[in-house]
């Protein structure tokens, strides 16, 4: 008499791999995708940030040399050092925020690349704002 067999057979297995590694390979690029833009989107909060501060401290000291941005960390940011490394380029009565994509967490991959914000409030590049 024979007994009744109890487990997965080897076909079985390899069938469920191959259907994980199909769903892997599809969803893990928009998962990526996901995460820059997450992390895009930190930093451009945190450039509105750093431009509040600036307009804050030009408010009070008729400049805009405000030492929230050092060695291009920025020391009110909540944005991963890196993924971007801010600077300020400051003129009389100008500035622009400049965050760009570090490559090592990848953000370079990003679509949009480096980002900046003036004084007037304008992104570029401008299909990112």
């Amino acid at each position: 008499m024979m007994t009744k067999q109890k487990g997965v057979t080897l076909i079985e297995m390899l069938i469920a791999v191959a259907i994980i590694g199909v769903l892997t390979a599809i969803a893990y690029p928009s998962y990526q995708s996901y995460v820059l833009k997450g992390h895009r989107t930190l930093a451009m909060g945190d450039m509105i940030k750093v431009q509040l501060n600036l307009e804050e401290h030009f408010t009070q000291n008729s400049n805009y040399n405000s030492p929230v941005i050092s060695s291009s960390n920025c020391t009110i940011c909540d944005t991963d050092s890196n993924r971007y490394a801010f600077s300020i380029s400051s003129a009389t009565g100008s500035y622009t925020i400049t965050a760009t994509a570090k490559s090592d967490k990848g953000q370079n991959q990003d679509e949009c690349g480096n980002l900046t914000l003036n004084q007037n409030g304008t992104g570029t590049p401008a299909s990112c704002w």
